[in-house]
């Protein structure tokens, strides 16, 4: 099922973005400058934030489809209706 697969996507970059930030949170003190160092804090987290948010759409849209019957507007028009 399509919106199965996207789910399972979603967590696969959710556990990677969730490694990438603890590592570089294992790394304080990095011994970078600190401006480079508060970027890889930055950039870390916002990799994460996104891919909750992936991962919180992708659920919404299976859990509305399961639940409600709810095909995504984008997967009726190319007729991969889900079934």
């Amino acid at each position: 099922m399509i919106l199965e697969q996207e789910c399972l996507e979603a967590i696969h970059r959710r556990d990677l973005a969730s490694s990438q930030f603890a590592e570089v949170n294992r790394d304080i003190p990095s011994g970078f400058p600190h401006p480079d160092g508060k970027q890889r804090i930055f950039s870390a987290s916002r990799k994460y934030s996104a891919a909750l948010r992936e991962l919180s759409c992708a659920l919404k849209r299976l859990t509305d489809f399961k639940d409600l019957g709810i095909v995504p507007e984008d997967l009726k028009s190319d007729g991969r209706e889900e079934s």
